[in-house]
């Protein structure tokens, strides 16, 4: 019998494995790091690895042997040399196994959305046109729908049937005032930021960190949320730009929430919603600070 110290060390790889995801859940650092409906699968593979790690254990000791003709000559018994290329490997690996046991997750912010382009992506978000400007002044339709999606049945839900995204959008063409809730967020920007001039004169209440760049004016900044799809390597910045007089007693990555109107302007080449903000206070960053997209499926 002898010990392999290779294999040792495999079966230490798959153990870290384990024990960082297991980590990741028990301190709650998990829903920096991925959207929040793939964490039964992380779980999952945190067992795998766990699982694999147990496996691993049975080949750590093993008795001396010869290899026969019929072995495959690219097999890796745990004693061939070490060489660079198999270094190489090993570091790819152990590399996010430190990183996620020595670097706790940081919660993305302005850093972030300049090196991705915040605001190019708000613009290409709104590259349609608007149509003709119409004047803030536009009447708000009310009463025109006979039934209203329960509130109780959106809040935190991942997903929905049509029928009800549909009923959600046209609840929103009937309100005074805005409240963009995370649970309700995704589904109300998409909707003011297609159709801009049905909002103009709308009041809005909303929150966010703040991002500024240098093509903006000294009044002007986005109050800006990450959109994450799958984990934070698909972060996208969603926020409105918004005019606000005292934008320069505030340092980027303060969390705010505001309440202002709802106008338009022309930036870059694009047709934006603005928001013309008229109170605000600044506040703690959310426990969940990220949003995610809700599934909406058919019920035909």
């Amino acid at each position: 019998m002898k010990i392999s110290y290779r294999q040792a060390f495999k079966a230490c790889i798959l153990l870290s494995f384990s024990a960082m995801l297991f980590s990741l859940h028990w301190t709650g650092e998990i829903k920096k790091l991925i959207n929040p409906k793939y964490g039964n699968l992380s779980i999952v593979a945190a067992v795998l690895f766990f699982i694999l790690f147990l496996v691993q254990l049975t080949r750590i000791a093993e008795k001396k042997h010869h290899h026969d003709k019929h072995c495959c000559s690219t097999h890796d018994h745990g004693n061939t040399s070490f060489t660079t290329r198999k270094a190489l490997s090993y570091t790819i690996i152990i590399i996010p196994i430190l990183t996620g046991f020595l670097l706790p997750a940081q919660i993305l912010g302005s850093t972030i959305a300049d090196k991705k382009g915040g605001v190019m992506m708000l613009t290409k978000q709104q590259q349609a046109n608007i149509g003709d400007y119409v004047s803030s002044n536009k009447p708000i339709v009310e009463n025109i729908y006979d039934h209203e999606p329960d509130p109780a049945l959106i809040e935190g839900r991942k997903e929905m049937q049509e029928n009800e995204y549909e009923l959600l959008k046209k609840e929103l063409f009937k309100k005074a005032k805005i409240n963009m809730a995370a649970e309700d967020y995704i589904i109300y920007y998409d909707e003011i930021n297609n159709n801009v001039s049905e909002y103009i004169g709308r009041r809005i209440q909303l929150n966010g960190f703040i991002l500024k760049e240098e093509e903006f004016a000294q009044n002007q900044m986005v109050i800006s949320r990450f959109f994450i799809t799958h984990c934070i390597a698909d972060a996208n910045i969603v926020g409105f730009l918004s005019d606000f007089p005292e934008a320069t007693s505030l340092a980027e990555d303060t969390w705010v929430e505001v309440i202002g109107t709802l106008d338009i302007t022309e930036f870059d080449g694009a047709y934006l919603p603005i928001i013309k903000i008229e109170q605000w206070v600044e506040i703690q960053e959310p426990e969940t600070p990220y949003l995610y997209p809700i599934d909406v499926y058919s019920t035909s």
